[in-house]
């Protein structure tokens, strides 16, 4: 990691399902302006990661800081206390998601599904919302979709809008979680633009994807994950190129074979 400052730290994270035990101790950094890839196969605990993260799931240990504060809980003596609903809101409200189904509101216009949760959860008046909101239509390409409902977009339109709903938050880094994966190869290309877009412009970012051609022209660092540990992360030339571990080797010659 660079000299910045970090801005997610993930310590010692595990999370379980059941029996299920999804991540096995994960310690992760992303500096401010630090755009990172998490690749590796189906079911490695990628998601999970992004969303204890985001305080979609609620880690059984680990510590999360966002900016460097502890996210979601206090530590008192040594012992932990979980945050309100409102001090959580306000700490994920700092770091925005896109999933990889759009999850807008479908009773929403697309203007009404960016300004929804600046008005009511920051309390911002409507007219500012709704000029943050045009101007980050205008960033994904989207300025003529204001009043069109989500029904009426493509998918690629769809996910643009979603991550305009994300950054209306004004956000200190984005999670995206297989932000094309469900979409036509064709609209695959639209929303990568914005995600380079977003990049190039030092939004930091954590990214899990299965498009390795992004990972490999826009990460600062790729990570290999596979069966809830990190195996391996550097640069996207070294992994791509000369990957050490084994796992990572026969991941990448299945995936870059097809």
């Amino acid at each position: 990691m660079s000299g910045k400052r970090a801005m997610i730290e993930v310590e010692a994270l595990h999370k379980h399902f059941g029996d299920n035990h999804v991540l096995k101790g994960i310690d992760l950094s992303v500096a401010v302006g630090e755009v990172v890839c998490i690749i590796g196969p189906s079911g490695s605990g990628k998601s999970t990661l992004l969303r204890c993260i985001n305080h979609l799931e609620y880690p059984d240990r680990g510590n999360i800081r966002i900016d460097g504060k502890l996210a979601y809980r206090d530590e008192i003596d040594g012992r932990y206390r979980a945050h309100r609903a409102r001090d959580i809101a306000a700490v994920r409200a700092q770091v925005g998601m896109v999933f990889q189904h759009f999850n807008l509101f479908p009773h929403l216009t697309v203007m009404g599904n960016l300004i929804e949760a600046p008005v009511h959860v920051l309390r911002r008046p409507a007219a500012e919302a709704r000029r943050r909101g045009l101007e980050l239509l205008a960033q994904v390409g989207l300025s003529d979709k204001a009043d069109a409902y989500p029904e009426e977009l493509s998918g690629g339109q769809q996910q643009r809008a979603a991550i305009a709903r994300a950054l209306a938050m004004d956000p200190k880094a984005m999670l995206f979680d297989e932000a094309t994966s469900a979409l036509d190869p064709e609209l695959i290309n639209e929303v990568l633009t914005v995600m380079r877009d977003l990049a190039a412009g030092g939004m930091t970012m954590l990214v899990v994807t299965h498009e390795m051609n992004f990972a490999r022209q826009v990460a600062s660092r790729v990570i290999f994950m596979d069966h809830g540990r990190i195996v391996e992360q550097d640069t996207p030339e070294r992994i791509f190129g000369a990957p050490r571990e084994a796992r990572t080797q026969d991941f990448l010659r299945s995936v870059l074979d097809h």
